[in-house]
């Protein structure tokens, strides 16, 4: 009981430490994040272009990728996600995990909790959001971590810190849609 009440002490500490050291970026990181997330939702491609780390997608490091080639590959990415009965409902954030300054660029990691409804039922999962800004924390970027280490996320972008940290992976929460029965 006393290592657990410790480690919530010292997790607040840590939380507490990063908001006082960077408070204007952590309210840009997360005011921008939910431009980013409502986007995700309304399927605003455009938007969520805007807000894209294009090098974090995979084949982004294979061959240059235009803007252009980005929003039909986003956009082909959703319409898959339809046909096969996946829509995201909801998109909510957590902690700031960590915020570092490497040179000039600001970097960020957010708990990320998305409510996806499947065929079957829905799917409550906590992952990491990664955000970058070139521009001490005023413009940020994002890229989805889901199912990423931090390891896996500096093979797409080795400028990434070390001292990032990331959401503990967890299994997702499977709810099951009860049907409701008709009534006469």
């Amino acid at each position: 009981m006393n290592k657990l009440l410790l480690l919530c002490i010292v997790a607040f500490l840590f939380v507490t430490a990063i908001s006082a050291q960077y408070p204007q970026q952590i309210s840009n990181v997360r005011a921008q994040a939910r431009v980013y997330a409502d986007a995700t939702i309304n399927k605003d491609y455009k938007t969520i272009l805007k807000y894209t780390i294009i090098d974090a997608l995979p084949k982004a490091r294979l061959n240059v990728m235009t803007e252009a080639r980005v929003l039909k590959t986003i956009q082909m990415a959703d319409s898959q996600r339809v046909k096969q009965g996946i829509q995201i409902k909801s998109i909510k954030f957590g902690e700031v995990l960590s915020i570092v300054k490497v040179n000039f660029e600001f970097q960020c990691t957010m708990e990320q909790i998305t409510e996806t409804k499947m065929q079957f039922g829905t799917i409550i999962s906590k992952s990491t959001l990664l955000a970058v800004s070139p521009d001490n924390g005023i413009n940020w970027k994002y890229a989805d971590a889901t199912g990423r280490t931090r390891e896996d996320m500096i093979k797409l972008m080795p400028r990434l810190s070390q001292q990032l940290i990331f959401a503990k992976q967890e299994t997702p929460q499977f709810l099951k849609e009860l049907k409701t029965p008709k009534t006469k």
